[in-house]
């Protein structure tokens, strides 16, 4: 049984919160037990509720990731940012981790898709 105010919306909806609040996706090591003290609960739980939609943590961190590089890409104060050190500053441990999540979403490779908006 699950303590009161721990159902698999109400972790979900807290992680949602912590992670465009606090931005935690930008810690490079983020572990589900960071997130269990974050959200208040255990690191079981937070498996469930992601398990529920059909994810597991670590899509769910670095589709946050994904999102925040590609914001990045876009902005023209990075536009001379090297591929790599998006990754980094994105959170990302590996570059190729980042364009694999970029492609997953955004239908194409980091570079490719800032050419394509911000030209050569």
């Amino acid at each position: 049984m699950r303590p009161k105010g721990h159902s698999d919306e109400e972790i979900y909806r807290r992680m949602l919160q912590l992670m465009l609040e606090k931005k935690l996706f930008l810690r490079k090591h983020l572990t589900r037990d960071e997130m269990a003290l974050e959200v208040m609960t255990n690191r079981t739980y937070i498996t469930r509720a992601l398990k529920g939609r059909g994810l597991n943590f670590s899509q769910f961190v670095n589709s946050f990731r994904a999102q925040y590089a590609i914001e990045l890409m876009l902005d023209p104060e990075y536009r001379d940012t090297p591929p790599a050190d998006i990754a980094e500053l994105s959170g990302f441990s590996h570059m190729a981790t980042m364009n694999r999540y970029i492609k997953k979403s955004a239908g194409a490779t980091a570079c490719a898709m800032r050419e394509r908006i911000l030209g050569p």
